[in-house]
C-alpha cells in the first residue's frame, strides 16, 4: 500500500521539477538576440538589462545582466550599505 503512494509522490515531484518556468532564466548565459526576444513579451520591470564594467580586482570588463527590478533592488541595498541614501534621517549629528 505504501509503494503506490510513494511512487505517486515521486511522480508529482518529478513533474514539478520538469515544469517550464520563466523565473529560472539565467540572463548571464543568454545571447543578446535571446535577451531581445525575451524582453519583447515582458513588462518593463521584468525586462533584462546587461551592463559591462570593470570588477574590483580586474581590468577585464565583465558582463552583468539582470532584470530592472533586481538591479534596482541591488542599487538600493548598496546605497544603504554605503550610507549614501538618507531616508529622512538627519546627516548632522550633535
Amino acid at each position: 500500500m505504501k509503494i503506490p503512494a510513494i511512487t505517486g509522490l515521486l511522480l508529482v515531484l518529478l513533474g514539478a521539477c520538469a515544469a517550464d518556468d520563466a523565473s529560472w532564466v539565467n540572463p548571464n548565459l543568454m545571447t543578446d538576440q535571446e535577451i531581445i526576444a525575451y524582453n519583447q513579451s515582458r513588462r518593463i520591470w521584468d525586462q533584462i538589462v546587461c551592463t559591462r564594467g570593470f570588477g574590483i580586482r580586474s581590468y577585464i570588463k565583465k558582463r552583468t545582466c539582470g532584470t530592472l527590478s533586481d538591479l534596482n533592488r541591488r542599487a538600493a541595498a548598496t546605497g544603504e550599505q554605503l550610507n549614501i541614501i538618507s531616508f529622512g534621517t538627519p546627516q548632522i549629528y550633535h
